[in-house]
């Protein structure tokens, strides 16, 4: 039976039952068969970045997609990170809809998404940061679509380990005010053009406050790190890991979470992309990861 790691109570059974409503404009919705599953809308490959042309640089890349016969591309969403053999790091908006376990699957390496599904596995379980709330917009409380986000993360439990695949560091402080980071992802790079190849784009980190002023929906600054660049990501990108080069590797910093669709602007509009602050989740992160000692 699958393991959801989240609250029962009623409250917050209150409290995902708007989450799950509103992800469908949160998330990314790509066929008809996805609706159940897939979130729609929302937070958009990189548009204005460049695609990656060698299988050994992000090997780590995970899709989330619908289980089925219809070509790839038209049944991927979601982005998302392996962190472990068993283990993939993404967003919480992308997890939270329809029955997941029973009909997601992850597709690990798949750089060209047409020409190769990479390693599939299927998923056992879901764990959501107990935090993770959306935060509507003072400035229109009423639309989901400018909703910002807190604590937008979440790890899934693979129903088999993917072996031979490098798995992707998670960092342990948080990148400085204009630290160079890369994003990728299989998103849209055009409002009606799939991301097949998969694409990086280059971004600076930002102060919280600056970016904040780029929207009227809130900005958790305990839980969100900002950054901007020439590439925006777009509908397809979230959950996707922004990653940075560290003592001779990379190392996940960001999970994608929202852009400048919480001011009203399409995808592929100039300013700030929001993260989910790896480094300030990182202890609920490795309790995730961690093997218990009994296996």
């Amino acid at each position: 039976m699958p393991n959801h790691e989240n609250d029962t109570d009623p409250a917050r059974g209150r409290a995902h039952h708007r989450l799950r409503r509103t992800a469908a404009v949160l998330g990314t919705l790509l066929t008809a068969a996805a609706t159940a599953l897939i979130p729609a809308g929302g937070a958009q490959a990189v548009a204005g970045g460049e695609e990656v042309r060698d299988d050994r640089e992000a090997p780590w890349m995970a899709t989330l997609a619908v289980k089925g016969d219809a070509p790839l591309p038209q049944r991927a969403s979601c982005g998302a990170a392996l962190i472990a053999p068993t283990k993939v790091l993404t967003a919480a908006h992308c997890v939270t809809v329809g029955d997941l376990p029973k009909r997601g699957e992850y597709h690990i390496g798949a750089r060209v998404l047409s020409g190769d599904p990479g390693r599939v596995a299927g998923i056992e379980g879901v764990a959501v940061h107990p935090r993770y709330r959306l935060l509507p917009s003072p400035q229109d409380p009423g639309n989901p679509a400018a909703s910002s986000a807190a604590y937008d993360i979440a790890v899934v439990t693979l129903d088999r380990p993917v072996r031979g695949v490098p798995a992707l560091p998670l960092t342990r402080t948080a990148p400085p005010s204009g630290a160079t980071a890369t994003l990728y992802g299989h998103g849209l790079t055009s409002p009606s053009t799939r991301g097949d190849v998969l694409r990086r784009g280059t971004y600076r980190v930002r102060p919280d406050a600056r970016c904040a002023a780029a929207t009227p929906a809130p900005v958790d600054g305990a839980s969100v790190l900002c950054a901007r660049g020439h590439a925006v990501a777009c509908t397809g990108d979230s959950g996707s890991p922004l990653v940075t080069w560290r003592h001779g590797r990379r190392e996940v910093v960001g999970v994608f979470s929202f852009g400048m669709e919480t001011a009203g602007e399409p995808c592929g509009s100039p300013g700030p992309n929001f993260f989910t602050d790896v480094a300030a989740v990182r202890p609920w992160l490795t309790a995730r990861v961690a093997v218990p000692r009994n296996r």
